[in-house]
């Protein structure tokens, strides 16, 4: 059996490529014939797995800068298109490919390939690019979530681009391009969901079968923490307004907390500027998050979007460290049902202060942290687990929720 994995990049910067990278290594180790597509120059592929066949592009992601021929060519992009199309020509073995990112580079021309030919296609659901245009089911002047059903008029004509309405009209037409692959074709996409809830946000459409398998995790401390005895509050991700980080910064300073926000992203200045009784270093090598961790009294995940999952509350929690989460956080549920933390409403720095003010008490910090300990040791499969399901679903050997 063939294997064609499909990412805008290869070298790890967020949570999408890191999964992506995961189910290379799985593949070549079960045994599987891996090829991969890359937007980019592909070394990093070539350099960690140099058993796999690589296609690369050799160009660059959106997030690098826009140019005005990627007004064209994010859209349908032609050279993506051509590759995909030799590649699933070349073979009459039984292929598989699996799709992770697209939106940077490769864009939506690599499913109208894909619907030319007529492989078995996987697509990890990392965000919600599937069916919302802006892939947050965000209004990025409002700050609420989105509740009109995609592409409809009122999405349509709705201004909740971060940049503005024009290029919210350009993500209308990315999103035509995309379902122009035809209903045939979406039918038959197998989607693997990230966290089980957001089934709900990309049911409705074309989109009829589905599975979840959760991303393996590791705790971020070697050992549990004990963090009660700890001071100090932490977050760690990237420094956007999606992310919560403004308003993180005013119940930190409404509060007077210590803080640790160890991340980059366009707003990291902002920060330092507006937290300076804080931590705010930017990124840090593993080993020195791992210290930061360990020193940890809570975790903060203060999205303003719905969170697929939230990989790093999660590694906080199999760490013992209680975590405060966004009630947009898709996780926020679990993690208190299952005694791991607190929940203040999205977007509300008023209500976040109060559940920093009450992570003063050492006998409730006590009862979360031993409740994160224990949930985290069930709240996602370990390497192993993954490795074994993420082959079954390649052989055919998954479970399908099919709607």
């Amino acid at each position: 059996m063939r294997l064609i994995l499909i990412n805008d990049v290869s070298v790890v910067l967020g949570g999408a490529t890191k999964v992506a990278m995961q189910c290379i290594e799985a593949g070549l180790s079960a045994g599987l014939d891996c090829t991969v597509l890359v937007g980019d120059d592909g070394e990093g592929v070539r350099r960690n797995f140099p058993a796999a066949k690589v296609e690369a592009l050799g160009e660059r992601p959106l997030r690098d800068g826009v140019h005005l021929r990627d007004v064209v060519d994010r859209n349908f992009n032609r050279q993506a298109y051509a590759a995909l199309d030799r590649l699933l020509g070349a073979s009459g073995e039984k292929t598989v490919v699996h799709v992770h990112g697209w939106s940077q580079i490769l864009s939506p021309s690599i499913f109208h390939a894909l619907a030319k030919h007529g492989s078995r296609v996987i697509v990890t659901a990392h965000d919600f690019f599937l069916s919302c245009p802006n892939g947050g089911y965000l209004n990025f002047n409002t700050g609420d979530v989105c509740e009109h059903k995609p592409m409809s008029a009122a999405c349509i004509t709705s201004n909740c681009d971060k940049r503005n309405y024009l290029h919210k009209l350009w993500r209308v037409g990315r999103m035509l391009t995309q379902t122009a692959a035809g209903k045939e074709f979406w039918g038959r996409v197998e989607v693997i969901l990230a966290h089980e809830n957001m089934e709900f946000h990309l049911t409705g459409g074309a989109l009829s079968r589905f599975q979840t398998l959760r991303t393996p995790c590791k705790p971020l401390t070697v050992g549990p923490v004990r963090a009660w005895e700890n001071s100090r509050a932490l977050f760690l991700g990237r420094m956007t307004w999606e992310k919560g980080v403004r308003t993180l910064a005013e119940a930190l300073n409404s509060t007077g907390r210590a803080a640790t926000l160890i991340g980059r992203g366009p707003l990291l200045q902002e920060m330092q500027a507006a937290l300076p009784h804080c931590y705010v270093p930017g990124w840090l090598e593993d080993s020195e998050v791992d210290r930061m961790a360990a020193e940890a009294r809570f975790f903060i995940m203060p999205s303003r979007m719905p969170e697929p999952y939230g990989l790093v509350a999660a590694e906080a929690v199999m760490s013992g460290i209680p975590v405060i989460a966004s009630s947009n956080a898709l996780i926020a549920e679990e993690v208190s049902r299952n005694g791991a933390g607190l929940v203040f409403e999205s977007g509300n720095a008023a209500s976040l202060a109060e559940k920093i003010a009450l992570m003063d008490n050492d006998a409730l910090v006590r009862n979360l942290s031993e409740g994160a300990y224990e949930y985290g040791k069930r709240i996602a499969p370990s390497n192993d687990e993954w490795r074994q399901r993420i082959v079954d679903i390649y052989r055919g050997n998954a479970n399908l929720s099919v709607h």
